[in-house]
């Protein structure tokens, strides 16, 4: 799993409150502010006055959007928000020898608009999604690697005294905001193929990759089911969804052998060959990389605390 690297905590002597502590960077096109809780609260509600990315640093959380389903919200996750979207988290094993701590970045309304403009501009006829948009609701999401790295130049250079940061951040600002669409979009496009089985090429590759999650799959017989030629395959999934083909396979494989483990009770070997891996200790390695835990790590995580 992708982590944000935690900030120094605010010394002991300068916390002057328990719920929240706030120190902040003000710039032309968004805000940064780091939160620390340092006691344990429920229903505490939130909102922001712009489009926010918010990440967890340490600790952990509980988040219910509009929907009101109650989710874990650790680090490696990221939650996306629109403007005044109102949330509700509970910080139940918060204390202030064990504070939580997480990140909010604040972008421009305006800044926002444009770069999705421009983003959209640029697509042509080769592309899985014709109109990127933000969702219209808050949505929670595993970090990938290219968020992480993003996200930590701009938390660097936000703590910097250079002439150039507002510079610096609005070409950063403007790689992050493509790299969070593209999260975006497979995420969309992982929820369309549920309902409409051959309804665009991406649909067609999820669904062929679900029905044969056990066998050897190629990226042959991907290009044959999605009808598009070997370079626009490629570059739509580098370019709208910022991941390979080969992670696909290996996301859905890993999707499916949670269920397995957690709902089929098979053990972790039965469970490798299943979901399509070669050998369990191979799962093993690919399940910790991806989700930072072994799968027993998971089952006990699980155990411990249950939805």
């Amino acid at each position: 799993m992708n982590k944000i690297k935690p900030l120094d905590l605010t010394p002991n002597a300068n916390v002057n409150k328990l719920i929240e502590q706030r120190r902040g960077f003000n710039f032309n096109m968004c805000e940064l502010n780091i939160y620390e809780t340092r006691q344990r609260v429920l229903n505490f509600p939130l909102s922001f006055n712009g489009f926010t990315i918010t990440s967890m640093l340490r600790g952990s959380k509980r988040v219910r959007f509009n929907d009101l389903i109650s989710r874990d919200y650790n680090p490696g996750n990221t939650i996306i928000a629109p403007a005044h979207e109102k949330l509700e988290i509970d910080f139940p094993e918060a204390s202030f020898t064990n504070p939580t701590q997480c990140s909010a970045l604040t972008l421009d309304d305006n800044f926002v608009k444009k770069q999705i403009n421009e983003f959209n501009e640029s697509l042509d006829e080769g592309t899985f999604i014709k109109n990127w948009q933000l969702f219209d609701n808050a949505w929670l999401c595993n970090n990938n690697e290219d968020f992480v790295n993003i996200k930590k130049k701009i938390t660097r250079i936000a703590a910097s005294k250079n002439p150039l940061n507002n510079l610096h951040l609005s070409i950063l600002l403007k790689e992050l905001l493509l790299c969070v669409l593209k999260m975006q979009n497979i995420s969309e496009l992982r929820k369309d193929a549920k309902f409409n089985t051959n309804n665009s090429p991406f649909s067609a590759v999820i669904n062929f990759i679900q029905q044969n999650i056990y066998k050897e799959i190629n990226i042959t017989d991907l290009l044959k089911i999605s009808t598009m030629s070997k370079s626009s395959f490629y570059r739509a999934f580098a370019e709208e969804l910022g991941i390979s083909p080969y992670q696909l396979i290996i996301d859905e494989r890993l999707k499916i052998s949670k269920k397995l483990l957690l709902e089929e009770k098979l053990s972790i070997k039965e469970t490798a060959y299943a979901s399509g891996f070669s050998s369990s200790n191979y799962f093993i390695r690919l399940f910790k990389k991806n989700e930072g835990l072994t799968p027993k790590q998971f089952l006990t995580s699980k155990l411990v605390h249950p939805k």
